[in-house]
């Protein structure tokens, strides 16, 4: 078996969308089988989170549906660890324009609302300021997107 695909969640501070997005897409991978094909991780863009925990409201969303993201510690995604990286999927057009300046290849960089209707917004909202019902909508938003992301990582990005 060839190495897994190594994609990365990335929002600003790691804490409350990519970190969600990171544990809805890969319980919908294992539930497709497709756990040894992929490795997700997720990552902030900005420092400020580094090491800390996920936004209780978002591990408090997680849980009330089944996940979980007890284990999780915000890390940053840098120009030196860029390449580690084979796909980058950006939860909002800044974040998509951050990775690019760091020196991921357009290509490489997928937007998580990419796979639902066209005439919405390409950006999965940060819900960090809002109140609880902003970590449900990301959620739905995020839940309505992973089948459709699994399905363009499987047909264009599995070598």
């Amino acid at each position: 078996m060839s190495q897994p695909i190594r994609v990365l969640f990335v929002c600003l501070g790691n804490i409350c969308r990519s970190p969600l997005a990171e544990v809805v897409v890969k319980a919908e991978a294992e539930e497709k089988g497709l756990s040894e094909v992929f490795h997700f991780e997720s990552a902030g863009t900005g420092n400020w989170h580094v090491g800390g925990s996920a936004d209780p409201r978002s591990a408090s969303k997680a849980l009330d549906k089944g996940l979980s993201l007890e284990h999780h510690r915000a890390q940053q995604i840098t120009q030196r660890n860029i390449e580690d990286w084979d796909i980058f999927v950006a939860m909002d057009s800044d974040n998509q324009r951050n990775l690019i300046a760091l020196g991921a290849k357009p290509e490489q960089v997928l937007m998580m609302r990419a796979y639902e209707d066209l005439d919405l917004a390409p950006d999965v909202p940060d819900p960090y300021y809002g109140g609880a019902h902003g970590f449900e909508d990301a959620y739905q938003m995020l839940k309505n997107n992973a089948q459709g992301l699994l399905d363009d990582l499987m047909e264009n990005h599995v070598r």
